[in-house]
């Protein structure tokens, strides 16, 4: 009986210690993107990206939750990184559109493009866009947000959505969603997922490619 109540107080020991552990690296994780974000904040035009990808990390991981708040938001608020606003705006470019095409365009073109394609019927995405299309008769990739905007506007109005398209536009998210959460799981860091009514699309970096192509082999 001494020995059982011995084995369960060394694992019950353990367990804490790992859930302390894991805390840690959790904390420590945090701190590091944080002040990674903080760097770029600096400069911002041309790190928008990285910062993006950071939030993106934290968001996904839950590493907020280390620092003791209930969500991104929270996390963001209180330690006035970047607002939740820029946040939402930053993690919706990386999470769709690659880093070169949206290093060519910039964050605010970048995001107004993503309003535009969702405005489309067609089924395009915002990467096509900024590299082969065009406002008016400008290349997106170099058309100011104001004429982005005014395109968004106009198709909104062209193109309202039915209940049909507003129900294809949610079974497109909920593919999305649960593509992201099963990359997750097989640990598949993508760059960016775009899902359209007719195609899946995955980016990844070189490196995550090579290292996928080595744990198989």
């Amino acid at each position: 009986m001494a020995k059982d109540v011995t084995k369960a107080a060394g694992q019950s020991r353990l367990i804490v210690a790992t859930k302390a552990a894991a805390l840690e690296a959790h904390q420590k994780q945090l701190a590091t993107l944080q002040r990674l974000i903080r760097r770029r904040l600096a400069t911002a035009a041309e790190s928008f990206y990285d910062i993006g990808v950071a939030l993106r990390e934290i968001l996904e991981k839950k590493l907020y939750a280390a620092a003791g708040h209930a969500s991104l938001a929270a996390y963001l608020t209180a330690t006035k990184l970047v607002s939740v606003t820029q946040a939402d705006k930053l993690i919706a470019i990386v999470r769709h559109i690659p880093r070169e095409e949206a290093m060519a365009a910039g964050q605010e073109r970048a995001f107004a493009m993503l309003a535009l394609v969702a405005a489309t019927p067609e089924p395009d995405t915002a990467a096509d866009l900024i590299a082969h299309g065009t406002i008016g008769e400008e290349p997106a990739k170099t058309a100011s947000v104001r004429a982005i905007r005014a395109a968004t506007k106009a198709q909104t109005a062209k193109h309202p959505k039915t209940p049909a398209q507003a129900a294809k536009a949610k079974a497109v998210a909920a593919v999305d969603k649960g593509l992201r959460g099963w990359l997750k799981r097989a640990g598949v860091r993508v760059q960016a997922v775009q899902v359209t009514a007719a195609t899946v699309r995955l980016t990844l970096t070189r490196a995550e490619a090579e290292r996928l192509l080595g744990r198989e082999g």
